[in-house]
């Protein structure tokens, strides 16, 4: 039973939290703060082989699919999928651990597992390194080895949060996390939804103010969002990039533009459609998440 809710889990969390006010042009909605829960148990060794093996499937699946689409071999795919999908899972246990630059560490190895799994389907094998809102795609065979890239939906929502007037970048955090880190000046972030203690905007992270150290409940919201940043980097890149490069070129953009940009909206998409049919306690990334960062 435990494996089939971690596969539940991790079947998932390639839609990473977005917001359900999506449409209405606004920030991802709020993380509600937890009810105050019984004390929960670490995660035991099975438990993490479970989820590494979880995780697997999930790049297995995601590899075949694709490998399909393209008149390619699925099984082939879906082995090279597998392992790739093991490598992510434990790139997000370690981005979930407390200590400096886990964050950072837990991101990169993610993000060569999902370059495995989405090699298991293309003609060249594709490195991705994730900066910020920004990618380099590294392609050994390629003429340009070293490709970098822009999420505009990502930079977009850095540009907005350094031009606020209530929030700073806390660079600290950002080096730990890996990935681009706001504070507000306010213990908690309020939005429409709730109050949090923080959230995952499209790759960026929003806290409220330093917690204490005295304080567990809050130390365990940078983890927790930095799970979150490495399940949006497999759906973006894994998933919902490639056809939207496919459909871009099919509408005639020009090369060198698709060569450095990306536009980073059928993520967006996929993920705001999920988050307004399913409440917050529903979603199986919120329960990665909180189980990687806070046990069973």
């Amino acid at each position: 039973m435990r494996g089939l809710v971690l596969f539940g889990i991790a079947g998932l969390t390639a839609i990473a939290p977005l917001s359900d006010a999506i449409a209405q042009g606004q920030p991802p909605p709020a993380e509600p703060i937890p009810v105050p829960q019984p004390a929960l148990s670490p995660l035991s060794g099975r438990d993490r082989a479970a989820h590494l093996a979880v995780n697997g499937a999930l790049g297995g699946f995601s590899a075949a699919m694709f490998a399909l689409a393209r008149g390619k071999n699925p099984w082939r795919a879906a082995l090279m999928g597998f392992s790739g999908g093991v490598v992510m899972g434990a790139g997000k246990q370690v981005a979930g651990r407390r200590f400096d630059g886990a964050g950072l560490i837990g991101r990169q190895l993610a993000a060569l597992g999902t370059s495995v799994v989405r090699s298991a389907s293309e003609d060249t094998t594709v490195l991705i390194v994730p900066v910020g809102p920004m990618t380099f795609e590294v392609r050994p065979a390629a003429a340009d080895r070293v490709r970098p890239r822009v999420n505009l939906v990502s930079a977009g929502t850095v540009l907005y949060y350094v031009i606020r007037d209530d929030t700073r970048i806390d660079v600290s955090a950002s080096l730990s996390a890996g990935a681009p880190v706001f504070r507000f000046p306010t213990e908690t972030v309020a939005t429409r939804d709730g109050i949090i203690f923080g959230r995952m905007d499209f790759g960026t992270i929003v806290l409220g103010a330093t917690p204490s150290v005295l304080d567990a409940q809050r130390q365990m919201t940078l983890p927790h969002e930095a799970i979150h940043v490495v399940q949006y980097d497999f759906l973006d890149q894994a998933l919902s990039l490639p056809p939207e490069r496919a459909i871009l070129r099919k509408l005639g953009l020009s090369p060198g533009f698709l060569r450095h940009v990306d536009l980073g909206a059928i993520s967006v998409m996929l993920a705001g459609v999920l988050q307004m049919h399913m409440d917050y306690e529903d979603r199986p990334w919120e329960r990665e998440s909180v189980i990687l960062t806070e046990g069973r």
